[in-house]
């Protein structure tokens, strides 16, 4: 990592909880590939509000920023921290848990000049995910279900694993407080812009390396009605402030 002043071409930023077991080994990976990609980059692992396991004294160790989230507890503050905290001109935004492999970063990275956004894709041609068939077929049903509703042009829509333009990530007023704020993200950036790119790269899905999942899939599905209603709610209001705005 550099210790250059000027802006990074790159910040990764994983939101982190209890996951000190899985940064061990990614973290030492993570370094590698992006000082490939850049010797300007900055990696920010941002963990919970109050720690829960060595997962600052493991980036002490691999050289990383550790940040606490700001705000609150859920994976919504993690977010709004690294918008808050990441000043790169792109940002990668990926678990970690290992799902999300680093070598996949430079699949995404060559696409950054003629893309807005760049999303690892488990739905598109060649994508793939190692979870189970009954999770797969949940997961594909909600991800069209909120194509869809709200009108997205993009396969998968639930996957964190993206590469934004900095300045179009960190100037998101962003209201979710879990995961819905991944489907957020989409509403925000493509409402006011009809014309917004967006490239899905195909991807493999990895099983975590260490650790538990903190997403379980099936309470999921059973409020994926009210995660829904909800995010069509945010679409209709997001509409109301570009009409506004016209």
């Amino acid at each position: 990592m550099t210790g250059r002043e000027e802006i990074p071409d790159l910040s990764i930023v994983l939101p982190a909880y209890e996951e000190a077991r899985s940064l061990e080994s990614l973290l030492p990976a993570l370094r590698e590939r992006a000082g490939q990609i850049s010797s300007n980059y900055e990696i920010l692992v941002i963990d919970s509000e109050t720690p829960r396991d060595d997962t600052e004294s493991v980036c002490s160790k691999h050289g990383v920023r550790y940040l606490r989230r700001e705000g609150g507890p859920q994976y919504g503050n993690a977010i709004r921290t690294a918008q808050r905290q990441a000043r790169g001109e792109f940002i990668v935004l990926m678990d970690a848990d290992g799902s999300h492999g680093p070598r996949f970063i430079s699949s995404l990275w060559p696409f950054r000049q003629t893309a807005d956004l760049v999303i690892a894709s488990r739905y598109v041609s060649g994508g793939r995910t190692e979870n189970p068939a009954i999770l797969i077929f949940m997961s594909k049903v909600v991800n069209i279900g909120f194509r869809i509703v709200l009108g997205l042009n993009c396969h998968d829509v639930s996957n964190s694993f993206r590469l934004y333009r900095g300045d179009d990530f960190r100037n998101l007023s962003l209201e979710c407080d879990h995961f819905d704020i991944v489907e957020e993200i989409l509403i925000k950036l493509c409402l006011p812009q009809p014309d917004y790119r967006i490239k899905e790269v195909p991807f493999t899905f990895e099983k975590r390396k260490a650790g538990k999942t903190k997403r379980q899939l099936w309470d999921f599905a059973f409020g994926y009605i009210g995660t829904l209603f909800h995010l069509f709610k945010l679409k209709c209001k997001a509409r109301q402030e570009v009409r506004g705005n016209e």
